[in-house]
């Protein structure tokens, strides 16, 4: 059988007026009978939905299409859930929507929106078919959130030049290897892990982002924050694959925390002052110098780190509100932070430990500075393996117990 498309809403005759329909409930879209209910309208008050058993010819290969031409605006939301025959879905004037929502749609391979500018809610799900989108130029300028998951995405052109979004939440979209909005604010969560399953890593760049509430990264080989000044919740990275990263103009944070970034040797934040909740640097392989901090005076949470740095360097450090958890693997001397305790930079509990078997995070490791695992009691004595001139040569002395 020779495949049929249909064209909805071009079944108004040519000349007819256009105008404002409205539903004070949900148009369901089963059929062709049912959409031509909108071929006179150019502003649908209300919300559409696509059957999941759509009655819509199939082609030779048992696939369905559906195209609507005419409405610009739907002013409730547009969804479409669970269609498994449909493989094309096409609203060529369409302008705007209050919430779209694709989700259980198997072989869908083409959407097309032409004209879409602005969206409330955009909710993409289990559409691993779905390689491109077609939302023209300029695409997707306006939406309160974004949600693309499990998804055959290989790139989000259509959505890149989005200018606000509150929420943004990118996650389990293997073919996707590259991310770059425009934004300059975000007003909520910024979520983006556990893409790219090729393994090459996801490269991701806001170059005009200035304000964020909350970030989370997971999984990416690249991420550039260039214009990034204020984080006012947290700005987290777990799991990555970069070797630096810079945020040269980001003055203040919520938390802080850089978890299991096995390649992560350089983190330079030249102009951070205040971290406002917890710092923590934990288990970053290759990071051995944290250095890059120059100007960061306050911590009002806890700074917890842990690793196998040797060198960690915080000289313009004046306050620590709540404890300070230092441990790592490597030789290291405390005393320039035992000086900040004892001057009560440090407010909190005070740990200080090198030569740690297994640097552990806050609440672990026993006293308050000391060397390896075994050089501290738990009755205050140190114990310290110390270099000792003997005959002008150095060598390891045994234990020096110093009584405290």
């Amino acid at each position: 059988m020779a495949f049929a498309q249909y064209l909805l809403p071009a079944l108004a005759l040519a000349g007819a007026a256009f105008a404002q329909c409205s539903n004070s409930g949900t148009l369901t879209i089963a059929s062709a009978a049912d959409a031509s209910q909108l071929a006179s309208c150019t502003t649908y008050s209300g919300s559409v939905a696509i059957e999941t058993g759509l009655a819509y010819p199939m082609d030779n290969n048992g696939r369905q299409q559906v195209e609507v031409t005419t409405v610009r605006t739907i002013t409730g939301n547009l969804t479409v859930t669970d269609a498994i025959s449909l493989s094309s879905l096409s609203f060529g004037s369409l302008r705007s929507i209050g919430g779209f929502e694709l989700g259980g749609l198997t072989v869908l391979s083409e959407l097309s929106m032409p004209a879409l500018t602005e969206v409330s809610q955009l909710n993409f799900t289990a559409l691993p078919a779905l390689q491109t989108l077609d939302f023209g130029n300029p695409g997707l300028t306006r939406a309160e959130s974004v949600l693309i998951t499990n998804t055959g995405l290989s790139s989000l052109m259509g959505i890149s030049n989005l200018e606000q979004v509150d929420t943004f939440n990118i996650n389990n979209n293997q073919a996707l290897q590259n991310i770059s909005l425009q934004v300059t604010s975000i007003t909520g969560a910024l979520r983006i892990e556990a893409n790219d399953g090729y393994q090459s890593g996801l490269t991701t760049s806001f170059p005009l982002l200035e304000t964020a509430t909350n970030m989370t990264f997971r999984n990416c080989s690249t991420i550039s924050l260039p214009a990034l000044n204020n984080v006012t919740e947290d700005l987290g990275f777990y799991g990555n694959t970069f070797e630096t990263f810079v945020a040269p103009n980001l003055t203040s944070a919520g938390g802080l925390i850089f978890v299991d970034n096995t390649e992560l040797t350089n983190i330079s934040l030249p102009q951070l002052t205040a971290i406002n909740a917890t710092y923590q640097i934990a288990n970053n392989t290759q990071l051995k110098q944290v250095d890059g901090f120059t100007k960061l005076s306050v911590v009002k949470g806890a700074l917890d780190f842990s690793g196998n740095f040797t060198d960690v360097q915080l000289p313009a450090l004046t306050q620590v509100q709540g404890a300070f958890n230092l441990q790592t693997s490597a030789r290291f001397d405390c005393a320039a932070f035992d000086q900040l305790s004892t001057n009560k930079v440090i407010r909190g509990k005070y740990t200080c430990l090198g030569m740690r078997t297994k640097p552990g995070g806050q609440g672990t490791g026993s006293g308050s500075s000391g060397g390896g695992d075994d050089e501290q009691s738990s009755a205050g004595q140190l114990f310290a393996n110390l270099p000792v001139a003997v005959g002008g040569t150095l060598v390891l002395a045994g234990l020096l117990q110093i009584i405290l």
